[in-house]
């Protein structure tokens, strides 16, 4: 049998939990809904883990699910997220779905796949598997026997998906999901041949310690461990005013992964706002020119950037009453839109629907906004900034 074991000496607990989650797979159907308020899919896939303190137990493991149009064969990606400092705010949202991130592989041609690991979210009251103990005693390996089987038990359900190209899968973590996505690369999963980690790492608290996590030297002899073991190529962001992560500490990181034999391609970008941590969530505009850049050259071409239309001479752009399709609501939006700061940008569906964004990944939100509705038409951009394009 195929070990998951993704660090050498991780123990019996990540080996058991691992073929439990996977064999679980076969035997319970995942059971489908539409999320509220979005066009993604929803299900669940039962998963066996087990907890500092809990035990082991079987829960559902929900997973967002993101498609492209078409009948592939689509590559694959499961992206991770990470862990609140609190447990009242582990159970917010109550399903993951990454949509920025999401959406953009999607324009790449990929399924994309969202899920939320067990002890967050909708799953997040009481038991906890990913609690690596108390500062003094803490134990990471704890973290990654927990996490880690999950994302594999969400690639092998990817893999049985319609469409799927098993043979061409990326792996991507924000935070603690950074160093599971790591982990991951190191148990080297048949068909993953590519992993981004953002910020990834563990034990940071930007109010008690910022930029110092918990038992740094212990994250540190984990991430040799587990460059001895990755084949899996590996993008690697960090930004210099990371306060969970110092730099510090990401490139002591890295130069333990890489020279240990990782495959690692390490960006420490500059300061992104005040807290360098965000820049998965808050960053779209400066992480994705980089991600798209390496994935091209791993071969995956199609492009996920929205480049922006050239300005035309439809209307000018304060011509409220001159923007196509639009009912009262609509007009009002596009109002709202006129006093939003740049980057802005409006969208426009052939059947009236509409939606603007501004700020980081506006295009692609605008977008995504005015086809939110069931049913609703694809979409064109109208306005970008202060010019219109239609």
């Amino acid at each position: 049998m195929r070990s998951l074991d993704p660090v050498r000496n991780l123990g019996r607990r990540l080996v058991l939990a691992a073929v439990l989650a996977a064999a679980l797979l076969p035997l319970a159907p995942a059971r489908g809904r539409q999320a509220p308020g979005a066009r993604e899919e929803l299900v669940s896939v039962p998963v066996t883990v087990k907890g500092l303190w809990g035990g082991r137990q079987t829960r559902d493991m929900f997973i967002t699910i993101y498609r492209p149009e078409g009948k592939g064969p689509f590559p694959l990606v499961v992206i991770n997220h990470g862990r609140a400092t609190s447990a009242q705010r582990r159970v917010v949202p109550a399903y993951f779905r990454a949509e920025d991130a999401a959406r953009y592989f999607v324009r790449k041609g990929f399924i994309a796949l969202v899920p939320t690991r067990i002890g967050y979210g909708a799953t997040g009251q009481g038991f906890d598997p990913e609690d690596s103990g108390p500062d003094r005693g803490r134990d990471y390996r704890l973290l990654l026997d927990a996490a880690t089987p999950q994302v594999l038990a969400a690639i092998d359900y990817g893999r049985g998906l319609a469409g799927a190209d098993a043979g061409r899968i990326v792996v991507v973590g924000q935070s603690v999901g950074g160093f599971t996505t790591t982990a991951v690369a190191a148990a080297n999963p048949p068909g993953v041949v590519a992993a981004i980690n953002f910020a990834g790492g563990a034990g940071g608290d930007p109010e008690r310690h910022p930029g110092f996590p918990v038992a740094a030297g212990q994250l540190e002899s984990l991430y040799a461990e587990l460059g001895r073991r990755a084949k899996v190529p590996m993008l690697w962001i960090y930004t210099e005013n990371d306060k969970f992560f110092d730099p510090h500490f990401s490139k002591a990181w890295a130069k333990a992964f890489a020279g240990a034999g990782g495959q690692l391609d390490y960006r420490l970008l500059p300061a992104f706002k005040d807290n360098g941590h965000l820049l998965f969530s808050q960053g779209c505009d400066i992480w994705m020119p980089i991600v798209e850049d390496y994935l091209a050259r791993l071969g995956f071409r199609v492009p996920g950037l929205i480049g922006r239309p050239r300005p035309t001479r439809f209307a000018p752009v304060e011509a409220v009453d001159q923007v196509p399709l639009l009912g009262p609501e609509g007009r009002e939006g596009y109002r709202k839109f006129l006093l939003a700061e740049a980057p802005r940008a409006f969208a426009l569906s052939s059947d009236g629907h509409w939606g603007y964004a501004h700020g980081d990944n506006a295009m692609a939100r605008a977008l995504a906004n005015a086809q939110r509705n069931p049913g609703a038409a694809a979409a064109r951009l109208y306005a970008v900034d202060s010019d219109v394009v239609w």
